[in-house]
């Protein structure tokens, strides 16, 4: 290559980003100053949490797992009716449409996938139930004191429990983040039509988040270190580098030192939207001239 055509070359470059250069100036001037950049996590959350199925809370666990086994493929229809009857319902007299049970006998499996979905993303977003991993232990009469009931964490329950929980805390950052990628293609929605975007690509995505569960599993000769259990806190660490943290603020996911999900970011990222956060009457009120202050002495 002769140097005419190496400098015909660097010419064309040279144009090319004084042109891109112009198109970023001239995007983030007609930005509309009604909008405000807003981190995509607590939208998708809202979304998510939104979408949660409603069971009576003693029954909530054994009904999800049926309706979970059921999306996976992993259960047959007549053993959920016979699950159901051995909790007093009969699933003919079920209504297809309506009730929380639906989708236990109607044989809608998008449907099925989505409510499992969001019942697992929201799983890790409450308050630990400490129930999981832990069991009954009765200390015998001593001393004529009569025999005492507690419960004792259970090694094998609670080593399961942490690395499912740990499972959805990842699949949750992953495909949240997915979702806030997506979404930061379509600016200028309010947080309610965000909210209700975010809803429908989960909905469509429930397969892949099912899956990716499975995919984010530790692998079983992970060590777990449970570091705080109290009102306050539920924080354990994992041999693979996870810090797993529910509090005040939520959870808080951390891998390699790295804010995974939480605080506002997914992958460390704070993915955020561009919203149009307030009506297009505001601005005009905010590219007015400012009139100059005057005072008056008395």
């Amino acid at each position: 290559m002769n140097m005419k055509s190496l400098c015909v070359i660097l010419l064309i470059m040279l144009v090319g980003w004084a042109d891109y250069e112009t198109f970023l100036t001239d995007r983030s001037t007609d930005t509309p100053r009604t909008w405000l950049r807003i981190p995509a996590l607590p939208v998708i959350q809202d979304a998510i949490v939104q979408m949660s199925p409603t069971f009576n809370e003693l029954s909530a666990a054994p009904m999800m797992a049926q309706l979970c086994a059921l999306a996976r493929g992993e259960v047959k229809q007549e053993q959920v009716n016979a699950f159901l009857k051995q909790q007093g319902i009969e699933a003919q007299a079920v209504p297809r449409q309506g009730s929380p049970l639906s989708l236990l006998v109607n044989g809608d499996q998008p449907g099925q996938a989505t409510t499992c979905a969001a019942y697992l993303a929201t799983s890790v977003l409450s308050t630990v139930n400490v129930a999981e991993f832990m069991l009954p232990v009765v200390a015998p009469a001593v001393n004529g004191q009569p025999e005492k009931s507690s419960l004792q964490i259970d090694s094998t329950l609670l080593t399961s429990a942490l690395s499912v929980k740990l499972a959805i805390a990842r699949a949750n950052a992953d495909v949240f983040a997915l979702i806030a990628v997506e979404l930061q293609h379509r600016p200028g929605l309010s947080i309610a039509q965000y909210r209700e975007q975010a809803g429908q690509l989960f909905g469509r995505l429930a397969p892949t988040y099912l899956q990716r569960i499975k995919e984010e599993l530790p692998p079983a000769n992970t060590q777990y270190t449970l570091l705080q259990m109290d009102d306050d806190r539920f924080v354990f660490k994992s041999s693979v580098g996870g810090v797993f943290e529910f509090g005040r603020d939520g959870l808080v996911l951390r891998q390699g030192g790295i804010v995974w999900y939480g605080k506002g970011r997914l992958m460390g990222q704070e993915y955020p939207l561009r919203v149009e956060y307030f009506p297009a009457a505001v601005e005009p009120l905010l590219t007015s001239p400012v009139l100059p202050l005057t005072t008056s002495l008395p």
